[in-house]
């Protein structure tokens, strides 16, 4: 890999973990601009992000009614690193993917590109991802086996997994803080998963032309009514199109949740490319017998999100040549009040990354 975090991470000429690259972007509210064009189309401000996000905070990567069946697998890759959770009688186990490379000695160029690629090694960290894998799909010497468990998965290195409600959550860090007090007031905040909204929709994957953060604020955008000390999450209220008030939150830095009347809606956003957005949707319901509503809020959900696209094209190319009109000048303002929470958490986390090199080993289970 190309990728070398000790010499730092640059983008024509600048340096993107400085906090000078993040100057403009975190004033107060109405004077902060949205970040520089590299946050949104670099492949060294995606390597930082997989550096500083990805593999330290709490990722959402799905939900308990995926994988209902002991031994059911759901696959997601965090980052550039293909990882698994598998339901075990005793509870949940994450683990990294055996084939973490797929077949490959190295990873190709072509993979290199910040492009999640077709390929048939779903295990891959450079690779897109496959649903939720049934039990008996992962028999003795089938592929799923071998690219996941391999035969000894036991000896696959672990992350640390918490379920939350119905969600799983995972952190590739080897000593992170737990979030569970941070939920836990977010659930007293907001009530997103009360003890009788447990049926679940089916789930739908939608994909979008937005860097994830930007999809992120579009979702979400509203009026901010709570947010975490920790920065863990931001709660807001928002009007829906059919004028319905729904509560939204973003829990950084991949879910969004968007709650009405008797449903809540869960979206986890998988980056696919520097420039592209998966959004894993499902949604739960009260009702017994009756489905959620998924097509509601899906129809919801897209809207917003083309807004997303539409701000990608113009922040991401902002001063480029083939907009002359935009050279010399500094980014646009950030008006969606989630978005400048979102740069905030963005520019918390590159800042706390340490300076030095760390003795732990890499290949170590998480607390052995």
């Amino acid at each position: 890999m190309l990728n070398r975090p000790d010499l730092g991470y640059f983008d024509d000429g600048s340096d993107l973990a400085s906090p000078g690259f993040f100057a403009g972007a975190l004033g107060e509210a109405g004077q902060a601009r949205v970040l520089p064009p590299a946050a949104y189309g670099s492949l060294a401000f995606s390597n930082l992000e997989d550096e500083a996000i990805w593999t330290r905070d709490w990722v959402s990567i799905g939900t308990v009614d995926s994988i209902p069946g002991t031994g059911d697998l759901l696959p997601f890759t965090v980052g550039t690193h293909g990882i698994h959770v598998q339901r075990m009688a005793e509870g949940f186990r994450a683990r990294f993917n055996k084939a973490q490379h797929g077949g490959c000695r190295l990873v190709p160029l072509q993979c290199q590109t910040g492009a999640k690629t077709r390929c048939s090694f779903t295990s891959c960290g450079h690779s897109r991802d496959r649903a939720a894998i049934p039990a008996g799909e992962l028999g003795s010497d089938t592929p799923e086996m071998h690219q996941y468990l391999g035969l000894r998965p036991e000896r696959l290195l672990g992350a640390h997994v918490r379920v939350w409600g119905p969600l799983i959550l995972v952190n590739l860090d080897m000593f992170p803080a737990g979030p569970e007090a941070s939920l836990y007031a977010l659930d007293h905040a907001a009530r997103f998963f009360p003890s009788r909204r447990t049926v679940r929709s089916a789930e739908r994957w939608l994909e979008f032309a937005a860097n994830w953060k930007l999809v992120a604020q579009s979702l979400t955008a509203g009026v901010p009514v709570d947010e975490d000390e920790a920065g863990l999450w931001q709660l807001s209220e928002s009007v829906l199109d059919d004028g319905t008030v729904a509560r939204t939150a973003l829990v950084f830095p991949n879910l969004v949740l968007l709650s009405a009347g008797s449903e809540t809606c869960v979206v986890v956003l998988q980056p696919t490319a520097l420039g592209r957005t998966l959004c894993r949707v499902s949604v739960y319901g009260e009702a017994e017998g009756t489905s959620p509503d998924l097509d509601r809020w899906c129809g919801q959900i897209a809207p917003r999100a083309e807004r997303a696209v539409a701000d990608h094209a113009n922040f991401s190319r902002w001063g480029a040549s083939h907009r002359p009109e935009t050279l010399g000048l500094a980014p646009p303002l950030q008006t969606v009040p989630q978005g400048l929470w979102l740069q905030r958490q963005v520019a918390a986390r590159i800042a706390r990354l340490p300076s030095e090199a760390i003795d732990q080993p890499i290949y170590q289970n998480p607390g052995s």
